[in-house]
């Protein structure tokens, strides 16, 4: 007979498997090793007895994995003796010991820490099989995280309210794993074109040597002409969405009613494409990749006035239906891309584009914790 209480017993079994994979793969190993060839930062700790700080990242990540959002969750993660032989890390810290030694480490840290993760990253697609010079699609995403009790450092309020950080992060996105990121406060909705082109330089350094053409994806947050320009200098490909300014929809009107195709994968969706040149380009004109989708005046008066889909209406279109002149109308994405057509069509770059964004299928609050 088995009780709920059995201390035979471990709620936490699925971290058989990530523990089996780590310890096969030597994370604590390589982390311990990256944090002490890290220069220019004082050690995280400076005595070897008890856990090493490579053991304390882990542990932290194996609370994430099962759930845990802050340090008093990693209790319940000690206290699941039966699990302990199970975990990559079995002697899990206390939280008052974690929180602690987390506040000891600085970005020099969390550089090594990146580090780490990337070498038993392409260990393990050694072993699977991977072939490391495919291309690489690097995602550039944000993410806020919002904190509660007392202020806390570096916090700051976000358009919505909250008190927390946004999180900037770089995705590999073939293999769905984040390379690296920076912890800003939530009052910095937008970083500078040179703060992204830093984070992709740190994402570049840490792909396996010979891989192949680098394509970046971003949102409308990341759109400038200076991140365009300073990609098309290191050699990178780009897909950005455009911010709605009165520029996207006069080249809105440019196109022609029998330019646009069906979407893929998307009902309804068409998309249409235009040469264009931004302000400040130096080169090339660029494709201007345009989906639009079909919105009934149902939909749009449900819906909250301050509703983000009435962000993507032409204003005079969105008036009409407002004001019951029309029973439907079109939103609008704008992308713009230089990736050559004789790469990928429009419907093609459009589809692509769709894909990215990879850090909104996690909830885990710290990017720089996750594991492969």
């Amino acid at each position: 007979m088995f009780r709920a209480d059995d201390p035979s017993l471990t709620p936490y079994a699925g971290l058989a498997i990530s523990g089996e994979l780590l310890r096969g793969l030597r994370l604590v190993e390589l982390v311990d090793a990256e944090l002490a060839a890290a220069d220019r930062v004082a050690p995280v700790k400076a005595r070897r007895r008890g856990l090493s700080a490579g053991e304390l990242v882990v542990a932290l990540a194996e609370s994430q994995l099962v759930g845990g959002d802050c340090f008093d969750d990693i209790e319940q993660l000690r206290a699941d003796a039966a699990g302990a032989p199970l975990r990559a890390v079995a002697a899990t810290p206390s939280a008052p010991t974690a929180r602690q030694l987390a506040y000891r480490f600085k970005p020099g840290h969390v550089r090594a820490i990146e580090r780490a993760q990337a070498r038993v990253g392409d260990e393990l697609d050694r072993r699977l099989g991977r072939d490391p010079g495919e291309h690489v699609t690097l995602d550039l995403d944000a993410t806020e995280s919002v904190v509660y009790g007392r202020r806390k450092q570096g916090t700051g309020r976000s358009r919505s309210g909250h008190l927390g950080y946004n999180s900037y992060v770089v995705t590999w996105a073939q293999r769905g794993r984040a390379l690296t990121s920076d912890l800003r406060g939530g009052n910095q909705a937008r970083i500078k074109a040179t703060d992204s082109l830093t984070l992709l330089g740190r994402a570049t350094r840490l792909l396996p040597d010979g891989h192949g053409q680098i394509t970046v994806r971003g949102d409308s947050g990341f759109y400038a002409v200076e991140l365009m320009s300073g990609l098309r200098k290191r050699r990178m490909r780009f897909s950005l969405s455009a911010t709605r300014t009165s520029t996207m929809w006069a080249k809105l009107a440019e196109i022609p009613d029998d330019a646009w195709v069906d979407a893929t994968c998307m009902r309804g969706a068409q998309v249409a494409e235009l040469a264009f040149t931004p302000e400040g380009w130096q080169h090339e004109p660029l494709r201007l990749i345009v989906r639009r989708v079909p919105v009934s005046a149902a939909e749009l008066l449900a819906g909250s006035p301050k509703a983000r889909r009435r962000k993507t209406i032409p204003p005079e279109q969105l008036q009409m239906v407002l004001d019951g002149q029309r029973d439907s109308t079109f939103a609008y994405s704008f992308i713009v891309s230089d990736i050559p057509a004789a790469e990928k069509t429009a419907v093609e770059v459009e589809h692509f584009h769709r894909q990215r964004a990879q850090i909104e299928l996690s909830d885990m609050s710290d990017n720089s914790m996750y594991l492969l």
